[in-house]
């Protein structure tokens, strides 16, 4: 009897570790996936992308403003694409006494004299502040003007 015993403890202790290792696998394997979960989550939370086609102003430490959609941001940047910007230029009067007038241009950043694609990471620390603009919006009115010609 005691031969039988020693011959089924290695049988026993054998199936213990195959569970045992199936066990430990299912156990890397949730604990894989968990944190799969987790950075997907993380990922969503700070890095989330904009969609849809509003548009927005970017008003700047610097005294710039942008106008376009926010495609993506983060706690450091804002990724803005289809970028416009404001020109403004002194109109000098035609008559003595008479103030001179600005004159606005909206213009696509675009068409710098350097050639940028019409994207722009702008860094949280100079933005003071962003607003959505209404679809009656004169700057979006005027932008889907421009971009039809």
């Amino acid at each position: 009897m005691s031969e039988t015993m020693k011959k089924s403890e290695p049988l026993v202790s054998k199936g213990r570790t195959a569970n045992g290792k199936k066990g430990l696998v299912l156990l890397v394997v949730g604990i894989i996936v968990l944190v799969a979960i987790i950075a997907f989550l993380v990922m969503t939370i700070f890095v989330s992308p904009v969609k849809g086609s509003a548009w927005y102003g970017i008003f700047l430490t610097n005294g710039r403003t942008y106008f376009g959609h926010i495609v993506k941001q983060n706690s450091q940047t804002v990724v803005l694409r289809d970028v416009y910007y404001l020109q403004v230029q002194q109109i000098p009067p035609t008559e003595e006494g008479v103030e001179p007038q600005p004159q606005i241009t909206l213009i696509n950043v675009s068409d710098d004299l350097h050639s940028p694609e019409s994207e722009m990471q702008i860094s949280r620390a100079h933005i003071l502040y962003v607003q959505k603009l209404k679809e009656s919006s004169q700057v979006v009115t005027t932008i889907k003007q421009l971009s039809q010609e």
